[in-house]
């Protein structure tokens, strides 16, 4: 039997991860195995207790609370494992725990589509509305953009089939830096989650759109790791 991890550590929030678990274990027809850290243990073994969890055959992800208490952790967490890790921001609080739509932030590169593409079809397969984002820059934007109609549509529809070829997608496309769109978008959609593909790298400069959601958002933030060679 396939499960999600609920990891509750000590002085964190236990409702909202328990209850974003549950809501991950229902789609995923999974169970839910709650992790316990001890309130005396170490940074260090609580990761390494977290991270051999979700080596367990059978654990699809876990789910860990992103407050600042338990900061050290989830962050060697998420930046160690190989499987997908759910950030609960402080601010999700009192926020229903069901999953109905998911924002998908892709950067039109077939790495990142490739990292959430078993996440997006699992989403997909349960009846979750997918809302992908994309966010052109000075450099991406397409030549015609400032034309009208059929071309946007085209290009749209291409961009979907190439990177999310999922049933019932929208695109929602956006100008200038996908970190300062990605929070507007999960609010103007009632976004539940954030599903994100990322290189699990935090230097200075990296990751913005990851810092953003999870730090100043309020719904859960799925972290896929890209593929690696």
């Amino acid at each position: 039997m396939t499960q999600v991890l609920a990891v509750l550590a000590d002085g964190s929030s236990e409702a909202p991860v328990i209850e974003t678990a549950a809501a991950l274990a229902e789609i995923a027809r999974a169970q839910v195995r709650q992790v316990s850290l001890a309130a005396n243990l170490s940074a260090e073994r609580a990761v390494a207790q977290v991270l051999g969890a979700l080596r367990a055959p059978g654990t699809l992800l876990a789910v860990l609370a992103a407050d600042e208490r338990s900061r050290s952790i989830w962050r060697r967490v998420a930046q160690q494992s190989a499987r997908p890790v759910v950030l609960v921001p402080a601010a999700a609080r009192g926020r229903p725990g069901e999953i109905r739509r998911v924002l998908v932030p892709l950067d039109g590169t077939a790495e990142s589509a490739a990292a959430v593409a078993g996440t997006v079809e699992r989403f997909a397969r349960a009846g979750v509305d997918l809302v992908v984002l994309h966010v052109f820059d000075a450099e991406t934007v397409p030549r015609f953009w400032d034309q009208v109609g059929h071309a946007e549509g085209a290009w749209a529809e291409e961009f979907l089939a190439r990177y999310c070829a999922q049933p019932g997608v929208r695109l929602e496309i956006r100008t200038g830096v996908a970190w300062e769109h990605v929070l507007d978008v999960t609010e103007a959609e009632r976004a539940d989650m954030i599903a994100l593909g990322w290189s699990q790298r935090l230097d200075p400069g990296r990751a913005r759109t990851v810092r953003r959601a999870v730090l100043d958002g309020a719904v859960p933030v799925m972290l896929v790791p890209l593929a690696t060679e």
